[in-house]
């Protein structure tokens, strides 16, 4: 039996179908004469559009995220109706002023061209004789898909079309198979037992009637749908998805150049708070809510075994929510397994600090909490299970570990009021260097959904969204039961309120490449360095031994009683009246978050998080301050040998004379210089000396120097050095992804610093490990460049790194090396460039 499983736009270009990869792997080892083969359409209509009208990266993205409005669904209608025009007047129409013009131009030309894409695919799909044709149909893919199966089935009638995914779970998968008779099956819910019990009854030619959840015809074309398995597929069932296809494909296509390219892996399915308090908004996991976990070490063995076959280390995890048990098992062995992840997880909010730093450690740098609002009441409303202050406090300690988050601001709750948003706005510009929400939401009722299954929760009348029946030709009783979106009339706050939500969650958008509020713990003081436009001091020190204390104390959300409380049983002679007076200070200077009775503050300890901001054009050159030497010997001064180190890196800040570390020894290992640096606390050091690269003088010194600036670079440490590019000024854009210096001398020495600044991003050339290979990304010339090295030998790359002798190495290699812009000649040495990446910006 041939097998074509297809994943059709506008599925992610970045991520590989899970789903299909693991049926691949089902159908393999069930069928193991079989051919199975995943054509990844997805990547294919990407270089198919581009070629004809010139799509940019964000174009295609909007496309991809604009589900609850059906633009991209909308896209693909034309295909499946076969008219070019499908409905143009009254899509264009449903969307005027949430579309700007220029998208919906694009938006026009790729609907009157779907229908030749889709025609030249199953072309291409039928060319060599499939017997089953199998579509994954999640969010955005239904009409593309149902496009597909439509021609394959006029063209090749005797070729099987089936469909699943998360559009065909419940009464979704029967409307699907009822609506559109040139589908053959559906497979309702977690499919790897039942396709395979489909194509067994294929190859058998036996009854279909007895597979759980499965939709078919009978003689007379009936559609009928079996009932769905009560029991949800146990944890040990869960296979290792094949993704050769995808990575192959994704090499040559022009995603390659757009996005680097992920693994997606699953640690679990369900969700264990979900089977507790089902989020009230919440529509994800469908018909099976119940939490599985696959064993910790069957999960990071999987995870390695799949980087190391497709040299690949980003990787997201696709579960809804992470075992909490997973923290004391797999991410310490994720930590210890040798593979530089860049990992995606979704986890609960109300995690501890240290709990945080564990997740980093392992690899995980960007997280979805579920944070959605920062109101005790709203999120009561919502069944979250949190208050307000954790959120806050998730923000908080996520800048300080270095995580990304990703949340939005979600607002229309039944029984929510203005005072719930109100308090939290004005609290805004005091949480302005926190990572801001995506943007602030009316909340759309989702099917599964306690909201869509309890109208006694608020939203008694649903109507399927609106764009639906603009892009199906259906019947309003059909439409309802295939929709996954559901519109009613608004909740909560008024739509003007929500408007001033908006604008709010704006505003903190714009200010977060600019402020900055953060803290450093010295024992008998806390310093705060402030730069957020909202308040006017930009140093604070906290002295007052009670004062220090309370600090301390609202690392976590305290009532001002229970504060009082503590403060007292700790020796401290302080009454409620001095407590809350203080608070109320702390809140004016915009020092602590205040919600429900409950106080939590909002100062990240220090660690270079602006370095961390991925900003361009005049927002960067404020993120490199031209001198920062601060207290501690006078530039020139010390041993000649020694970094000087700081806690920290704003001017002010470093007048104070605790803020100076020392030295540290200018060592022949700047690895383990820059380990040091880092385990002392520092953010910013001083060389002892210029650094000059394009001159014949011997280059051990200016080498030496090279390499620190590199290792600390990766740290994110900010270094105030010095350079001369001599006859390398004109290629300086090779050191570009070095912390920028203080100056540069030589011809146009100001105009290449002034460049340097504005251009300087984190990770701009980097490096990671995994068994076997090492991969590089080079963002140095504007374009990405993803570069593999298998099997590098160890002892010759452990010699580049720290500037090796270019004798040691044969001509041949040097003109590779040289040649391939990751290593470069200075004087007598080879210098290897890229930074090892141990920290991530957050992109915005």
């Amino acid at each position: 039996m041939y097998v074509k499983l297809v994943n059709m736009p506008w599925a992610s270009i970045q991520f590989p179908s899970l789903a299909l990869g693991i049926l691949k792997r089902r159908v393999t080892d069930e069928f193991p004469d079989s051919r199975v083969e995943v054509v990844h359409a997805n990547l294919d209509f990407l270089d198919w559009i581009t070629e004809r009208v010139g799509v940019t990266p964000e174009q295609h993205n909007f496309c991809w995220t604009s589900y609850f409005t059906g633009f991209s669904e909308w896209i693909f209608s034309s295909a499946l109706y076969g008219d070019r025009h499908w409905r143009n007047e009254a899509f264009t129409s449903l969307v005027a002023g949430s579309v700007d013009e220029d998208m919906l131009a694009m938006g026009r030309q790729l609907h009157a061209l779907a229908p030749e894409y889709v025609a030249d695919l199953v072309g291409r799909l039928l060319d060599d004789g499939p017997d089953v044709v199998g579509f994954s149909t999640t969010f955005a893919q239904n009409s593309a898909v149902l496009a597909a199966a439509r021609l394959i089935k006029q063209a090749a009638p005797q070729v099987v079309t089936v469909l699943g995914g998360g559009n065909c779970d419940g009464p979704q998968g029967a409307a699907l198979h009822r609506c559109f008779p040139f589908v053959d099956y559906v497979n309702r819910g977690e499919g790897e037992l039942s396709f395979t019990r489909l194509l067994r009854s294929l190859a058998d030619r036996s009854e279909t009637a007895g597979i759980p959840g499965l939709c078919w015809r009978d003689a007379a074309g009936t559609s009928h749908a079996n009932a769905m398995s009560a029991a949800p597929l146990p944890a040990a069932l869960l296979v290792t998805p094949d993704y050769t296809e995808y990575f192959a494909q994704h090499a040559t296509s022009r995603a390659g150049s757009w996005s680097e390219p992920h693994l997606v892996v699953e640690s679990s399915r369900g969700c264990w708070w979900g089977q507790k308090h089902h989020c009230t908004f919440c529509g994800l996991n469908g018909s099976f809510m119940e939490f599985r976990s696959k064993g910790p070490d069957e999960f990071v063995a999987e995870m390695c075994a799949m980087a190391k076959r497709h040299e690949v280390l980003n990787v997201a995890v696709a579960d809804n929510i992470m075992d909490m048990n997973y923290l004391q098992s797999a991410v310490p062995k994720l930590a210890a397994s040798g593979y530089d992840f860049r990992i995606s997880y979704e986890i609960k909010s109300n995690m501890r600090p240290e709990q945080l730093a564990s997740l980093v450690a392992a690899g995980v740098h960007y997280v979805q909490p579920g944070i959605e609002n920062l109101s005790s009441r709203v999120l009561r409303l919502m069944d979250k299970g949190v208050s307000g202050c954790h959120n806050v406090r998730m923000l908080r300690d996520a800048e300080t570990v270095g995580l990304s988050v990703a949340w939005n601001y979600l607002f229309g709750f039944p029984g929510e009021t203005e005072p719930d948003y109100d308090d939290p706005m004005s609290q805004f510009p005091a949480l302005h260097h926190l990572q801001p929400p995506d943007g602030a939401t009316r909340i759309a009722i989702e099917r599964f959904s306690p909201y869509f299954n309890r109208p006694d929760l608020g939203f008694a009348e649903l109507r399927p969204a609106a764009h639906y029946g603009v892009i199906y030709d259906l019947p309003e009783a059909d439409l309802r039961d295939m929709a996954y979106v559901f519109d009613t009339e608004y909740r909560g706050i008024s739509a003007e309120h929500g408007k001033r939500l908006e604008k709010a969650v704006d505003i903190w958008q714009q200010e977060f490449a600019h402020g900055q509020l953060t803290h450093s713990d010295l024992g008998d003081a806390i310093i705060l360095s402030n730069t957020r436009s909202g308040f006017a001091w930009r140093t604070l020190r906290i002295e007052e031994p009670w004062q220090v204390a309370a600090f301390r104390l609202l690392d976590q959300p305290h009532s001002p009683r229970g504060l009082t409380s503590k403060l007292v049983a700790g020796g401290h002679g302080v009454t409620a009246d001095e407590v809350s007076a203080l608070l109320r200070d702390w809140r004016r200077a915009g020092l602590v978050f205040e919600d429900a009775d409950q106080f939590v503050h909002v100062a990240p300890q220090g660690a270079n998080q602006d370095l961390m901001r991925c900003v361009t054009g005049d927002d960067a050159q404020a993120l490199v301050p031209a001198l920062l030497h601060g207290a501690g010997p006078a530039p020139g001064t010390g041993a000649r040998s020694a970094l000087r180190c700081w806690r920290g890196r704003d001017p002010e800040v470093l007048e104070q004379d605790d803020m100076y570390l020392g030295e540290v020894l200018f060592a022949d290992n700047p690895v383990r210089t820059a380990a040091e640096v880092a385990a002392r606390g520092g953010l910013h050091v001083a060389l002892p000396g210029p650094v000059g690269i394009g001159h014949d003088d011997d280059s051990d010194g200016d080498v030496r120097a090279l390499t620190h600036i590199r290792e600390l670079t990766g740290r994110g440490i900010s270094v105030d050095w010095e350079v001369d590019l001599g006859r390398e000024a004109g290629r300086w854009q090779l050191f570009d992804h070095l912390y920028p210096p203080r100056s540069v001398a030589g011809p146009d020495g100001a105009a290449v610093l002034d460049q340097w600044r504005r251009s300087w991003h984190m990770n701009k050339c980097g490096y990671r490990r995994g068994e076997g290979f090492i991969e590089i990304v080079d963002l140095r010339y504007g374009t990405q460049r993803r570069i593999l090295m298998r099997n590098p030998h160890e002892e010759k790359l452990a010699s580049l790194l720290r500037g090796a002798p270019a004798a040691d190495f044969r001509p041949e290699e040097i003109e590779a090396f040289t040649r391939s812009g990751l290593v470069h000649r200075i004087g007598t040495r080879l210098w290897w460039m890229p930074a090892r990446i141990t920290r991530w910006p957050v992109v915005r």
